[in-house]
């Protein structure tokens, strides 16, 4: 009964903290202004990448038949209001200019295709239909070049009822499975094609979306293999081993927490590595030492994006500045100028500083609080609830009779081999891939190349195929472990199989399926437009003091409902460099100003909202890596990731924006409010 209580009061804050947004208008013209952005500029099926395309290749098409067109015009409806700003800067967004100029007398917007050399005019109709519920741009001769669905407020409705059901029942894959086919039939009855609800979850999402997508299955490739290879060396005594010289220096539960950290930190440069070896190395050590696993979950999850977002050169670096870096020209900056801005944000990356201090803070004071604290007393009592492996030693987690623990069976395939050949092969791929663009003509990547130093490695870790690169690197573990037991006659080749496929088997059943879910419903809320909907409701709020606030919050929002940073900062940075600049004119911080401080908000709260979603990819990796139970590690982490999100607006957000002060000075009272309220509010365990 008192559970229940516990769930249900769970569910109802987070209804509490959800429900403005089911009730708050979106604005109108940021649906139609995405719209507009996602038929002309998004992708390479939308208009402008697509007439590049075509002039490249010497192709002519409808739309550009003589191969002259160089300029656009969109005429808007006489019966509606003339274009706002959102619409002005969605097509400067799009097409990557600054000049976008509106016609009264022809009542319309007009602007150059920045890389299309002509002086024809591409002529364009807009008409929304259904009730203004779609947008289609239409040629003269009134042939639908495109259309976008405008997000409607239904969009949030499947990432709530999974979100909700987690909380309630504390059954993952129901939840995301019923938010899953729920999304999947509000999407195909609000289209026009022909196939149902479930072909759309099937075939669209589950099958082209995911199972047949190179990123996905790399990733789960990756998690298998890497499976795999921890249990075939937990089977030679590899981390039996590991286990014994680890336990040299941490023969505490501070210390072995300690190690889980400082391994956390020091593997900055791409987070699925991270989580994957840190939870998989150490999750022994926590059992020995009475360590709960959720504890584990939670040091590598909140380790492993903040070091990737805020280190100088990490695949995180590189696909945060690629989300903003392109739309620069829009306010007369280079995209080369990407990476000093980044830099620039990180004093202001308050959330990612904190929760790296408040992980420190936490292991060195021995205080917890929340159920974090009542699963740590469970975990020293030997009752702990957050295994996810059933009974200890289900996993097969002794060596094999007679086989000698030695570290150096667990060492050198999981960080030498591991890490090293992965750190290796995101450079390389990297550098074949700037290699390709190269000798395609792309005189930026032969710039940069030619420049040498810090901006090509970043135009490297860019291009790299980050996915690629850890799968292969599992791969090689694997390989190693393999002959390393052949070669020290450790184990026959059966029980090697034997061992192998049991490591694969124990993710299966929960684990990769709860990941796929996860995948399913962001790519559901995809076709819904959720994430464009949740901007759009904000959009009424913004002045130029509160815009980091209010950026950092719907971040957090778009974030938690799609689990997805990534995504979340792929929608809002475009936008935001635009908005911060036209609204930091004339404000306190000015338009460069505001505008560092807004892109640091956006990533920051895209990271924490990951952090605490049920449906992220990375929450669920945690998870898997750590062998801790997938809701048990969501709500044991949440009270400290909201906690350090508070302060991060209190001490950080609020009084740069408002008062001017100091990122540093924000950073110092942060780190000293989080320490008393640990001090105060988190308790001791009995020695």
């Amino acid at each position: 009964m008192e559970a229940m209580r516990a769930r249900l009061l769970l569910a109802g804050a987070f209804l509490a903290l959800f429900f403005p947004l089911l009730v708050l208008p979106a604005d109108s013209a940021t649906l139609e202004g995405l719209a507009m952005k996602a038929l002309l500029g998004e992708g390479e099926e939308s208009l402008y990448p697509k007439l590049l395309a075509d002039r490249e290749a010497g192709q002519l098409s409808s739309l550009d038949p003589a191969g002259q067109v160089g300029n656009l015009r969109i005429h808007w409806p006489p019966d509606r209001p003339a274009p706002t700003q959102e619409h002005v800067d969605a097509l400067k967004s799009a097409l990557v200019t600054q000049e976008v100029f509106w016609d009264a007398r022809l009542r319309a917007l007009e602007a150059e295709f920045p890389d299309l050399e002509g002086d024809a005019w591409l002529e364009l109709q807009l008409q929304l239909e259904d009730g203004d519920r779609e947008l289609l741009l239409v040629d003269p001769q009134g042939q639908t070049v495109g259309g976008q669905r405008l997000a409607r407020r239904w969009s949030l409705v499947p990432p709530l009822i999974a979100i909700v059901l987690a909380f309630l029942t504390r059954s993952t894959v129901p939840s995301l499975l019923t938010g899953v086919l729920v999304g999947s039939f509000l999407a195909a009855a609000q289209g026009k094609a022909w196939y149902t609800g479930l072909s759309l979850f099937v075939v669209d999402i589950l099958w082209h979306g995911i199972l047949t997508d190179s990123f996905h299955l790399y990733i789960l490739g990756f998690v298998l293999v890497l499976s795999a290879t921890v249990t075939l060396v937990t089977r030679m005594g590899g981390i039996e081993g590991m286990v014994k010289v680890f336990l040299r220096w941490a023969k505490t539960r501070r210390s072995v927490q300690a190690v889980a950290y400082f391994l956390g930190m020091g593997i900055f440069f791409d987070d699925y590595a991270n989580t994957m070896i840190v939870g998989n190395s150490t999750g022994p050590l926590f059992d020995r030492l009475k360590v709960s696993r959720a504890k584990l979950a939670y040091i590598v999850d909140s380790t492993a994006a903040p070091v990737a977002g805020v280190a100088l050169l990490s695949t995180w670096v590189a696909y945060q500045i690629s989300t903003y870096a392109p739309q620069l020209p829009t306010i007369g900056l280079s995209p080369n100028e990407g990476y000093s801005l980044f830099l620039e944000t990180i004093p202001y990356r308050f959330y990612c500083l904190l929760a790296l201090f408040m992980v420190g803070l936490v292991i060195f004071s021995q205080r917890d609080f929340g159920p974090m604290r009542v699963e740590e007393e469970a975990a020293r009592q030997g009752r702990s609830q957050s295994f996810a492996g059933g009974e200890k030693g289900a996993e097969n987690q002794s060596p094999a009779p007679g086989v000698k623990a030695r570290w150096f069976n667990g060492v050198f395939p999981l960080f030498a081999v591991m890490v090293g050949f992965t750190a290796f092969l995101i450079f390389y791929l990297g550098a074949q891939e700037v290699a390709a663009a190269i000798a395609e003509g792309d005189a930026e990547a032969a710039a940069l190349k030619e420049q040498g130093g810090f901006p090509y490695i970043r135009e490297i870790l860019k291009l790299s195929p980050s996915t690629k690169a850890i799968f292969f690197g599992s791969l090689a573990a694997f390989g190693t472990a393999f002959l390393l037991a052949i070669g020290q006659r450790l184990l026959p080749l059966k029980d090697i199989a034997v061992t192998s496929a049991r490591g694969l088997s124990t993710l299966f059943k929960d684990a990769v399926l709860i990941l796929i879910l996860a995948w399913s419903i962001a790519k559901v809320c995809e076709h819904l437009g959720t994430a464009g909907y949740l901007v759009a409701t904000t959009q009424d709020l913004i002045n130029p003091l509160l815009l980091p606030i209010i950026l950092f919050i719907t971040s957090c929002f778009v974030a938690f409902s799609t689990g997805s940073s990534w995504a979340t900062m792929a929608i809002m940075q475009p936008n935001v460099v635009l908005l911060a600049h036209r609204l930091g004119d004339g404000s306190p911080l000015g338009s460069h100003g505001l505008l560092v401080l807004s892109i640091g908000a956006v990533l920051e709260g895209a990271i924490f909202g990951d952090h605490c979603s049920p449906i992220s990819d990375t929450t669920v990796l945690s998870s898997i890596a750590s062998r801790c139970k997938h809701i048990e590690h969501v709500r044991t982490q949440a009270p400290y990731a909201l906690l350090v999100a508070a302060v991060a607006l209190a001490a950080g957000y609020f009084p740069t924006a408002f008062f001017q002060v100091s990122p540093w000075m924000s950073l110092a009272v942060g780190a000293v409010g989080l320490g008393l309220f640990v001090r105060f509010r988190g308790k001791p365990f009995a020695s």
